[in-house]
């Protein structure tokens, strides 16, 4: 007898009984996969090689983001700001530089574990005052707009030349007040620019001079002098 397509009779339709059969062997053949698939086995090497290789591509993708300059703006992606590696902090501030022109005298190096960021070269400031000079104030919100990120301790060191002071005002008795009034001019534009943890400010006067003695001209020596060193260390704040 045909079970599956039974002839019709005395004229009737066909018999719908072939569709319980097939629900049958349909759930017949569902259960023998499930079966199947809860007696396999993970290949744990296999496992092991996909990681490794998906793992490769994600550090691949984090290179190419370095390489094209878009490592700060996922900087701001980060909801707690970290104790950046000052190595990559250099390399961000490098390409910074390389794309502004404003940056062009700002130094940028790495010495006994902290990243100097130096204001030297030109007259960042004038002989005898904490002002900027022209351009300066927006060159320190740049670096700002970096430092904000991170949440390493940052420290400002005012320098000025050896002249005795002369302030037409009488503002600071004596170059070690100057070289702090800079020193704190420079901290508080870092703050406008979204540095939000404390910055350390320190005079230094030109006890720090004599490193200059290698600079044969007096003009660029004395410009050197009349600086600001912003110090970032491995540390956090």
């Amino acid at each position: 007898m045909n079970f599956l397509f039974p002839q019709q009779n005395n004229g009737q339709d066909g018999s719908n009984i072939w569709l319980t059969s097939l629900a049958d062997l349909l759930a017949l053949l569902l259960a023998f996969f499930v079966l199947l698939f809860s007696m396999s086995e993970i290949k744990v090497d296999r496992w092991q090689t996909v990681s490794e290789t998906f793992g490769n591509k994600m550090s691949d993708i984090t290179d190419l983001v370095t390489r094209t300059g878009e490592a700060e703006r996922n900087m701001s992606m980060i909801n707690e700001p970290k104790a950046m590696n000052l190595s990559y902090l250099e390399h961000i501030l490098n390409g910074k530089k390389a794309q502004s022109p404003l940056l062009a005298d700002v130094e940028i190096f790495k010495t006994d574990g902290r990243l100097v960021i130096s204001l030297a070269g030109r007259d960042f400031f004038k002989s005898g005052t904490d002002k900027e000079g022209q351009d300066v104030a927006e060159i320190i919100r740049m670096i700002g707009t970096t430092l904000q990120h991170i949440s390493n301790r940052v420290e400002v060191f005012g320098h000025t030349d050896p002249d005795p002071i002369t302030s037409p005002d009488g503002r600071y008795p004596d170059n070690w007040a100057l070289s702090l009034a800079r020193a704190l001019s420079v901290a508080n534009e870092l703050k406008l620019a979204g540095y939000t943890r404390p910055i350390r400010a320190f005079g230094m006067a030109d006890s720090r001079f004599g490193e200059l003695a290698f600079v044969d001209n007096r003009d660029r020596k004395y410009a050197l002098a009349r600086r600001v060193d912003i110090i970032v260390s491995a540390a956090e704040g």
